[in-house]
Parts: C-alpha cells; sequence; structure tokens
C-alpha cells in the first residue's frame, strides 16, 4: 500500500520499512505509526529502510526529517538508508540541531509592558513628525526665497477641492452651531431677562472658538482624509519612489501644494462659517424679540477685531496642522489598499486631537 510502514526487528536494531508513495494524502498513517514505533521502543536504534519509496513530496520530506531530529539517546539514533539521492538531497538540507530547541509559549505581556510599548511608539511617531515638519519648513523657506518651486496649477486644483467644494458642508455646520448656540442660550438667559447678553456670547463664541474649530474639524474629515489617501495611494503605486528616483522631492511635489493650499482656503472658509453662524443666531433672536439691527449693534459693542483675527490665526494653524499630518500619514503609508485605509483613518484622528489640543493652547495663552 502506499507509504506503508512494517516493525520487523534486524541485528542493527529496529526496521521501519516504507513503500510506495508519500504524499500530503497518505503520510498521516505512515507519520502515526512510525511514530508509534519510536515511543515502543525509546532504547532500540530505529532503521528506516526507504528503498521502496516511488515518490515523496513536502509532506513526506517533512515525515523524514522529522524522524531523525527526534531527541534520542546517543546508542538509539534515528538512520534512513537507501533514499533516493534527490529526496536525500532535501533531507541533509538542514542540520537537525536546528531545530532541537523547543517553541516558547507565547507571553503575554504585562500591563507596564503594554504601556512602555504604547509610549515608545508615541516617542517615535512624534519625531517622525518632527523630522518632517523641520523638511517641509525647509521647503517652505526655498519656496519664498526661490521663484518657480511651487506649481500654482496644484495649488489652485487643491484648494478649489478643498475649498470651494467643501463651502456647502462648511455654511450648514457653522448655520446650525449659531442657531443652536443662540437658542440654548436664550432658553436659559430669558429666565433671568438678559436675553441681548447671548449676542455677546454668540459673537464671542463663533469667533474665537466654535468658528474656527468647526471649520477646522469640517477641514480634517475632507481635505486632511483626502490628502492621506491621495499620497498613500501614490506611495503603493511606487509613484513616490519614482519621484525620490528622478532626484526629485516628493515635499516639494506633494506636500508643499497642499500646505500651501490648505493655508489660503482654511481661513475663508472660517470667515464664512462666521458670518452664517452669525447669520443663524440672528434669526433665532427675533424669537426673543431682538431684531437684526440691536443684534448688529449689541454685536459690535461685544466683540472686537482681535477676536476676529484670533480666529483666522487659529484657523490657519489648524489648516497647517491638518495639511501636514495628512501628507505625513500618507507618505508613511505600507503596501496594499488596507495600509491606505489605515492612514486615512489616523490622519483624520490625529489630526482631530492636535487641533483640540492647540486650541487649548490658544485659550489659556489668549485669555
Amino acid at each position: 500500500m502506499s507509504g506503508e510502514t512494517g516493525e520487523p526487528v534486524s541485528a542493527d536494531g529496529v526496521r521501519i520499512e516504507l513503500k510506495g508513495r508519500i504524499t500530503a494524502y497518505t503520510a498521516a498513517p505512515v507519520w502515526r505509526s512510525a511514530l508509534d514505533t519510536l515511543a515502543r521502543n525509546p532504547d532500540s536504534p530505529i532503521v528506516v529502510d526507504a528503498s521502496q519509496v516511488e515518490y515523496a513530496d513536502g509532506v513526506g520530506v517533512a515525515l523524514l526529517f522529522d524522524l531523525i531530529r527526534r531527541d534520542r539517546p546517543v546508542t538509539a539514533k534515528v538512520e534512513i538508508r537507501h533514499l533516493a539521492p534527490n529526496l536525500g538531497v532535501l533531507v541533509r538540507a538542514h542540520n537537525p540541531k536546528d531545530f532541537a530547541t523547543a517553541v516558547r509559549g507565547r507571553t503575554h505581556p504585562g500591563i507596564f509592558e503594554e504601556v512602555g510599548r504604547a509610549t515608545m511608539q508615541q516617542l517615535a511617531y512624534v519625531t517622525q513628525v518632527a523630522d518632517f515638519v523641520g523638511e517641509c519648513w525647509g521647503e517652505l523657506r526655498l519656496a519664498v526665497t526661490r521663484r518657480g518651486r511651487i506649481n500654482w496649477g496644484d495649488v489652485l486644483e487643491i484648494a478649489t477641492e478643498a475649498g470651494a467644494n467643501g463651502v456647502p458642508v462648511v455654511l450648514l455646520v457653522g448655520f446650525l452651531m449659531g442657531v443652536i448656540i443662540a437658542f440654548q442660550s436664550g432658553l436659559v438667559a430669558k429666565e433671568f431677562g438678559a436675553v441681548i447678553f447671548v449676542v455677546n456670547g454668540v459673537g464671542f463664541a463663533l469667533l474665537r472658538e466654535l468658528g474656527p474649530l468647526m471649520t477646522a474639524i469640517v477641514f480634517a474629515g475632507r481635505t486632511g482624509a483626502a490628502f492621506a489617501a491621495q499620497i498613500g495611494t501614490q506611495k503603493v503605486n511606487e509613484e513616490v519612489n519614482a519621484i525620490t528616483t528622478f532626484g526629485l522631492s516628493p515635499i516639494q511635489y506633494l506636500v508643499l501644494p497642499r500646505l500651501v493650499a490648505s493655508v489660503l482656503v482654511a481661513p475663508l472658509l472660517t470667515i464664512l462659517a462666521d458670518v452664517v453662524g452669525l447669520f443663524g443666531a440672528a434669526l433665532v433672536m427675533l424669537k426673543f424679540d431682538i431684531g437684526f439691527v440691536q443684534f448688529y449693534h449689541q454685536l459690535l459693542g461685544a466683540v472686537s477685531a482681535w477676536d476676529f483675527i484670533l480666529g483666522i490665526g487659529k484657523a490657519t494653524v489648524f489648516a497647517l496642522t491638518i495639511a501636514a499630518v495628512g501628507c505625513q500619514r500618507g507618505l508613511a503609508t505600507g503596501a496594499g489598499a488596507t495600509s491606505v485605509g489605515l492612514s486615512t483613518t489616523s490622519a483624520v484622528v490625529t489630526s482631530i486631537v492636535l487641533i483640540i489640543v492647540i486650541d487649548g493652547i490658544f485659550s489659556v495663552f489668549t485669555v
């Protein structure tokens, strides 16, 4: 029978006879029988007679190799005889001692090890981002001092996609923010007869905080994700490597236009969000018997140009952060479509976290 074994006893030890074809379909019972023979004769030498083996695939070769690598006494070793030369070469290709060490069981790291690993990963990421920001800053300096380093055609195309196409979403979010803040604040202020001061709170909140913040979150969801996906796809398709091969800088050709377009577009979107948010608040205040003219005069007395400038400054910093994170995640994309998705998700999450952190820093130092 194919892969048959026997167990006759000879003068030089217990014999195992292998016959026929030993393949993945026939090796299981042969392997089991051979291991049983080894187990019944732990102190006797074993001779494997392979003279009648017609064919052995990878599983058959693994069977033969497994027999000779068994940990047995020196006087009870396993010897394979009369094996075909082509199979003998495969069996002797590896040293059994290389596989003598037992495989370690999987250890589960403790909480301190997990915290340490996470900390090291974050430190490594911060280092990568710092290096990337340094390269971007160098390209920006060269772009200012040398003409022709910025492709304004690409900047216009990116600004159209990131800015003009995002106007409807920004207007909707800004309008709803103004309506919600005014309505909720008005209900509370009405109980104290201080409805007019709702205008102060709405103007202050929209111009300094919510206008740039909500615009930045929308910008991160649309544009930051797009930057990471576009550059990540180019990385997977070897386009970034092609740019490097030609001696060109991916930062100059892929990142710099996106940084410039983001800085130009984000403040304009913030202004639109501020205006439409104040308009939505003014509509709500009509319900509380405060007309447009009264709303306008109260708003002028409540906010200043500094509030507006601060909001625009925040929007500019947010835009640089979102564009830099999106591009850096795109350039760090690995192989495959899954890596592009992970880079896109990471870009959005990281951008939003950094936006909130930066906004908190602004709030502390610009009181």
